[in-house]
């Protein structure tokens, strides 16, 4: 390393020290301006993708929205019908042999039906929902909160099987067990 002084008395630095110093000084800012970049990018994309995340939410709102308006609509259009089971007489599953009968008089609140009349036809299937149901079950079941219990699966079994139509509600107008 040749050093040139100069009147001034300070060393003029060489062409390799220049060199050095000016790839030094690009290289700083190139640093920075690649962490800058990589953290606006970062922004962006935390950004949109949150903009997007709200977008998505909004949406699926508006979609319960709009389907819960059209059922309410729906419901003013064609208000529930209360559909009478007539008495049900039933032996209930007794592992003694001695018979237990029940005696089940119902209604069934339905909605989505356009009347009462395009809904008889149903009645002999929601019968043999009952006495399926009622055969399967021992007296012990039905002490109790039993038919509470009875109730509710009776409710879930006529919702699975009458299916395009709304099962609201179960009404037990009479409940012998003999």
């Amino acid at each position: 390393m040749s050093e040139t002084v100069t009147g001034g008395g300070a060393p003029e630095p060489s062409a390799g020290d220049e060199k050095r110093q000016s790839i030094a000084a690009e290289a700083k800012p190139r640093r920075s301006r690649k962490k800058f970049l990589f953290i606006g990018l970062a922004a962006l994309v935390l950004t949109v993708g949150g903009g997007g995340a709200v977008f998505l939410e909004k949406g699926r709102l508006l979609h319960s929205v709009q389907s819960g308006m059209a059922d309410r609509a729906s419901q003013m259009l064609h208000p529930p019908i209360i559909l009478g089971i007539p008495s049900i007489v039933s032996n209930l599953d007794n592992g003694d042999g001695r018979p237990v009968y029940v005696k089940l008089t119902a209604k069934v609140e339905i909605s989505g039906a356009r009347d009462e009349a395009s809904l008889q036809n149903m009645i002999p299937r929601v019968q043999d929902i009952f006495q399926t149901y009622l055969h399967e079950t021992r007296p012990q079941d039905i002490r109790g909160d039993g038919i509470y219990r009875l109730r509710e699966a009776m409710i879930r079994r006529l919702r699975a099987e009458l299916t395009p139509l709304q099962v609201t509600n179960l009404y037990l107008v009479e409940f012998l067990i003999q």
